[in-house]
């Protein structure tokens, strides 16, 4: 009996608790399945425990964010995560992306510019950003911004198609 309490022990040890221990990845990877398969309930409890077990993973605060975004009453919590997933990375396209979408919908439109704003310069291929901007000023009644926006939209969109044929 002690022999086999010590073999377990030794087992753990080489494995570092990794039978008990999720990776944190691939848990994002299954809730981002779930979500993508309409399953957001669940989605948000695979997300939770991806930020639970790494707290400083902005993929986990994108998620969980993201799947927030889409769930009925969850628009603080999702700016929320959304604003933690650009603090841990600077650079997540997608998250200023769609905190900006999570602010507009909040109506929140200065803050939603400045993270459409964002998602454009960390990659100006991002035009979308470009025509939520020309959105988010017309609303705020700021009709030569919003022109400017929508006419830099249609000229990269026009790009972009071009590059298509091409």
């Amino acid at each position: 009996m002690v022999a086999a309490v010590t073999l377990l022990a030794l087992l753990l040890a080489a494995t570092g608790g990794a039978a008990s221990r999720e990776n944190s990845s691939e848990l994002y990877r299954k809730g981002a399945r779930l979500a993508i398969d309409g399953q957001l309930d669940k989605a948000i409890l695979v997300f939770k425990k991806v930020v639970e077990i790494s707290p400083y993973y902005c993929m986990g605060h994108y998620g969980l964010g993201k799947a927030y975004l889409y769930k009925y009453g969850m628009m603080d919590d999702a700016i929320r995560h959304l604003k933690a997933s650009v603090t841990l990375d600077r650079k997540l396209v997608k998250g200023y992306f769609y905190l900006g979408l999570a602010y507009f919908m909040a109506k929140q439109y200065r803050q939603a510019a400045a993270a459409f704003k964002s998602a454009y310069t960390y990659d100006d291929t991002y035009i979308e950003a470009l025509y939520n901007l020309g959105v988010v000023y017309e609303i705020m009644e700021q009709s030569y911004k919003s022109s400017l926006y929508y006419r830099k939209y249609l000229g990269e969109k026009v790009k972009e198609e071009e590059d298509l044929v091409f």
